[in-house]
Parts: C-alpha cells; sequence; structure tokens
C-alpha cells in the first residue's frame, strides 16, 4: 500500500493555527499585569485553547478518514481557515467584547466539519457509512447546542455555549466500538500531531527570542536564553525520538488516544513557552511561576508517556517505576525550589536534568533487546 503524505492544502490548513497558537500564548502573557487574577486568567485561556484545537482535531480526523474521497477539499478547508482567523482575532480576556465573532468562528468550523461527514457519507457504504452519519450527527448536536448559547446572556450563555464544544469532544469517548470498525490511517495521523507538536514548540522558540531581542549584550538575558533553548531542545528531541523509534506507525487503531493525549502535550508546550516570558519578568508571585515551570514539564512528561506507551511497538517495553522514579524527582526539585531562595537558574537546571533523564530512558527504552 503507498504510504500517504501529509497535502499541501493540509499544510496551509495548519499555517492559519500558527497564529491561533501564538495568540492564545501571547493572551496569557497578559496575566503579568493582573497577578490577582492568575486563576481567572488561566481559567479564560483554557477556554480559549480547547475549542481552537478541537476545530482542528475536527478537520484533520476527517481529512485522515474521508480526505481522499472528498471531491474538491478545497471548498471546505480554505472558508474554515477564513472562520479560524475570525475566532482568533476574538481571542479576548474580556470575552463580551467578543463573544459573538467567537461563537461565528467557531460554528462556521465545526459546521463545516458536519456538512462534510454528511456529504461523503452517500459515497459510503456498510461500517464506513455509518461512521460519517453517527460523527455528522454528534458533532451537529454540539453545534446547535453551542449556537443556542445566543439565547442566554451573562454566565449562562457561555455555560450553554462550552456545553456544546463539551459534547463536541466528549461523546466520541463512547463511540469506541464503532469507531474501531473504521480506523484510521495512523502513519498519517500521527505525522500531522507531529506537525502541531512542532508548531507550539516553534511558539516556544519566539517566546524566548523576543526576550533577547534588545538584549543581546546582556550576559543574563542570553544565558537566561540559552537554558530555556536546552529545555526545549530536550523536550523536542525526548518526543521526536520517541516518535520516530517507539511509536508502531502500523498499528490499527481509532485515534482517540492519540488524540486525548496530544491535547495535553500541545498545553503543556504552550504553558511552558508563556512561563518562560512570565519568569523572566517575574511579576507574579514564585510560587505560581514554578507551579507553571514544573507543572507544565510533568504534564508533558505524563501525557508524552501516555500517547507513546498506547502506541508502541510490540517489542518495546517501559518500566513504569523508572517512570514514576522520574515524576518523583520533578516533584521534590519542585518543592526545593519553592521552600528555598536558589536562584531561577537553579530551577533552569533542575528541569533540564529532569529532561535529559527522560530523554535517556527514551534511548534506552528504544535500544533493540539483545539476543
Amino acid at each position: 500500500m503507498t504510504e500517504r503524505k501529509v497535502s499541501w492544502l493540509e499544510l496551509f490548513f495548519d499555517l492559519i493555527f500558527v497564529t491561533a497558537v501564538a495568540s492564545t500564548t501571547h493572551l496569557l502573557l497578559s496575566v503579568d499585569n493582573h497577578p490577582d487574577k492568575t486563576a481567572v486568567y488561566f481559567g479564560e485561556y483554557l477556554l480559549m485553547v480547547t475549542p481552537m484545537f478541537w476545530a482542528w482535531v475536527g478537520q484533520t480526523m476527517f481529512f485522515n478518514r474521508f480526505g481522499e474521497k472528498i471531491k474538491l477539499p478545497e471548498l471546505y478547508m480554505l472558508p474554515q481557515m477564513f472562520f479560524l482567523i475570525l475566532m482568533t482575532a476574538s481571542f479576548d480576556l474580556t470575552f463580551s467584547n467578543t463573544y459573538y465573532t467567537f461563537l461565528i468562528g467557531y460554528l462556521g468550523i465545526r459546521f463545516i466539519t458536519v456538512i462534510q461527514y454528511f456529504v461523503i457519507s452517500r459515497q459510503l457504504s456498510g461500517n464506513a457509512r455509518k461512521v460519517a452519519i453517527i460523527l455528522g450527527s454528534v458533532f451537529l448536536l454540539g453545534v446547535f447546542t453551542t449556537a443556542t448559547s445566543v439565547f442566554f446572556d451573562g454566565f449562562i450563555r457561555y455555560l450553554v455555549m462550552y456545553l456544546g464544544i463539551a459534547v463536541d469532544i466528549i461523546l466520541p469517548l463512547f463511540l469506541a466500538k464503532t469507531l474501531r470498525k473504521v480506523p484510521v490511517d495512523f502513519p498519517h495521523l500521527a505525522e500531522r500531531f507531529g506537525l502541531f507538536v512542532i508548531i507550539t514548540f516553534g511558539e516556544s522558540i519566539v517566546a524566548i527570542t523576543t526576550i533577547l531581542v534588545g538584549h543581546t549584550l546582556d550576559l543574563y538575558t542570553i544565558s537566561y536564553t540559552f537554558l530555556g533553548f536546552l529545555i526545549i531542545s530536550t523536550l523536542f528531541v525526548s518526543y521526536f525520538h520517541s516518535f520516530e523509534k517507539i511509536i508502531d506507525h502500523h498499528k490499527e487503531t481509532y485515534g482517540q488516544y492519540l488524540i486525548y493525549g496530544h491535547f495535553f502535550i500541545i498545553i503543556s508546550i504552550m504553558l511552558l513557552a508563556a512561563n518562560l516570558h512570565l519568569l523572566f519578568e517575574d511579576h507574579l508571585e514564585k510560587n505560581v511561576l514554578l507551579l507553571m515551570l514544573f507543572g507544565s514539564v510533568a504534564l508533558f512528561f505524563i501525557s508524552k508517556q501516555f500517547v507513546f506507551i498506547t502506541h508502541k511497538k510490540v517489542e518495546v517495553s517501559f518500566s513504569f517505576w523508572k517512570d514514576a522514579l522520574l515524576l518523583l524527582l520533578l516533584v521534590g526539585l519542585f518543592f526545593l525550589n519553592l521552600y528555598t531562595n536558589l536562584p531561577l537558574f537553579v530551577s533552569f537546571v533542575s528541569i533540564w536534568i529532569c529532561a535529559l533523564i527522560d530523554l535517556g530512558l527514551q534511548f534506552r527504552t528504544s535500544r533493540p533487546a539483545r539476543i
């Protein structure tokens, strides 16, 4: 069977999400000016990131299963890109100001995805047709639920809107038995998620670059940027080494572990990118900054291990105890940095050491067994 490649249209589609990722990350940075609203801003940040990610997932999953069967996919994906631009421009922590444009953007993306499922179902038969109709119906229910939020005001409006988004995200979890009958093209899907991870790592590089702008002769800033780059690059190698050496790219799956696991991987990298900025400015409380730093790396480690363990080659084996000890080391270093007056560089070095150990474990895990 010919290996399926990511199309130019899909890459162009991803390009819009580069802007969306940057916008949501910069949105979180505004917490620096309102330290008393850290929890509120973080919650609103997640409410922006989640529909953005799910909009990408919805179209990506459709295109993975049925993209080669649908005629003129440009007629569907290009309008979705415009709606995403509208939704991205509506990312605002004062959500009441941009509610309608955000809603139109999200509903536009999701409704086009629904249309694609019903259009393609006419060309399919058997289990494939059943899956297309069921997914189209589930997502249509989510679209209608979200759309009814316009009839409410205040908190209820946003509750109903995100209830519809939750329907979109959660209901497919209960369709596992049906979705297994129409497995995804796993190599293509894994590559698509890998490309999205690169986008988020790219935002981390932008974050440390902007810190250095105007301070290229300052030794402290250069050192800070260098340590930040070491952490980012080590996490990057850890992910993509596992991606290349540990994942079974011929695995038959319905894709849900890959989807939900990568949501947390992507969130963790975006949080790390924002935290690099916030740590440098040092306007927030130390415990908040350290929790974001160590928490984002811990979330990355846990979600990465989950994804790769559930999609590993048969001959690859993971050690639960080694992973647990590494996580405990990370927690211990967090409390050490939290309850002492160690400089910021010690926190960075602590994170980097844990990342190096994780990378070393990945190399040992992927090493062929001796006969």
